[in-house]
């Protein structure tokens, strides 16, 4: 268990002396990853701020996080957390989901989602949500997997800095209660911008096209995601068949954005599961590789001005993470100091960008 959250940790899971610490000190202590919010005024609630939300989740655990199979039902549960002092008890389903992360052999507490009921959450700080995916710690007790979890996020934070054609992410403090045992798990998550939410926020509609092909989207954003996904060390996505990727627009008649979703195969978090695609000939998740489309240096100068004009923004999100094991954070910015001495020099960008990329 990350040290951020220690104090949350309860060893003697049956005296009940300790499930009252636990939970005074799971609600007491609100953590803020940064101070500075989304400043736009369409954001709904439980994304217009970057504070970490302690919830509980109360339910047959067990069951749910064993019910992993394509038929997997939803289960009821209770969502509680404390907003202006007082504990608001929300009723919801929970079901698995997911698909290399949902299976036994890799994650043994599967992603969930989280099913809300729309007339019961109106008011609260979730207002606006219907279902909302939540990014679990996939192993128990391992620290290694909560920082992949703390890591993840910050790339979704990461893309959030580079451009608000992004999905937003609420990191979160969870504490998971089996009623059926009083078997108390806590850990860390975050929950992702649900769908509607960010075409509500941007005035877009998500097309359910495939095998549309990236030239064919928005072209200043795609050349932008594919330095994005080759900075990140990441080719688990692809446009054409919308893996790891969804399309909006704000006009049927103009081309879509494609917006990414899922990093935790990039080079940059590094997982112990994450495999290099064989069609790539790579060694590591850590090798990137380019997979945008063509462009002019002139164009592609064009995008990195873009990772150029953030760069100390996306340094201090990482260097100010009090969540992030320090040797972690050595490393990430070692990996993100390779990919700016890449972009700021002519002959390694037209061997990464101009010589391997897609005809």
């Amino acid at each position: 268990m990350n040290k951020i959250f220690h104090n949350f940790r309860c060893f003697i899971r049956s005296n009940e002396w300790c499930k009252l610490l636990l939970f005074i000190a799971f609600f007491a202590f609100p953590t803020s990853l940064t101070s500075q919010n989304y400043q736009t005024n369409d954001s709904k609630p439980l994304f217009s701020s970057h504070d970490v939300l302690n919830i509980r989740l109360i339910g047959d655990i067990g069951t749910i996080i064993r019910d992993v199979e394509e038929d997997s039902q939803e289960h009821p549960a209770v969502l509680e957390y404390v907003e202006n002092g007082d504990t608001v008890r929300l009723d919801v389903q929970v079901e698995t989901r997911g698909n290399f992360r949902r299976k036994r052999e890799n994650c043994s507490f599967p992603p969930l989602r989280i099913n809300l009921k729309k007339k019961q959450v109106k008011g609260t700080l979730f207002d606006g949500m219907d279902k909302l995916k939540l990014v679990t710690h996939c192993r128990p007790n391992s620290n290694m997997f909560e920082q992949y979890v703390v890591e993840e996020y910050l790339i979704y934070r990461t893309f959030n800095i580079l451009t608000d054609t992004s999905y937003r992410a609420k990191f979160l403090s969870v504490s998971y209660m089996d009623n059926t045992n009083d078997k108390v798990t806590e850990s860390i998550g975050f929950f992702i911008e649900p769908d509607n939410a960010l075409e509500e926020r941007l005035g877009m509609n998500e097309v359910k096209q495939k095998y549309i092909l990236p030239d064919q989207t928005r072209f200043d954003y795609v050349s932008k995601l594919s330095v994005f996904e080759y900075m990140i060390g990441n080719t688990d996505w692809a446009v054409s068949t919308l893996h790891n990727i969804k399309l909006f627009s704000p006009d049927t008649l103009k081309p879509p954005y494609a917006v990414p979703y899922d990093f935790d195969w990039s080079g940059l978090l590094n997982t112990v599961y994450a495999k290099p695609l064989p069609r790539y000939e790579t060694e590591s998740v850590t090798e990137r590789v380019f997979k945008g489309y063509c462009r002019t240096m002139e164009q592609l100068k064009t995008s990195f001005e873009i990772f150029n004009g953030k760069k100390d923004e996306i340094y201090h999100l990482y260097e100010n993470c009090e969540m992030l094991k320090s040797s972690e954070k050595k490393r990430i910015l070692k990996y993100l100091d390779e990919f700016y001495g890449v972009i700021a020099d002519d002959k390694k960008i037209t061997t990464e960008f101009m010589e391997n990329c897609l005809k």
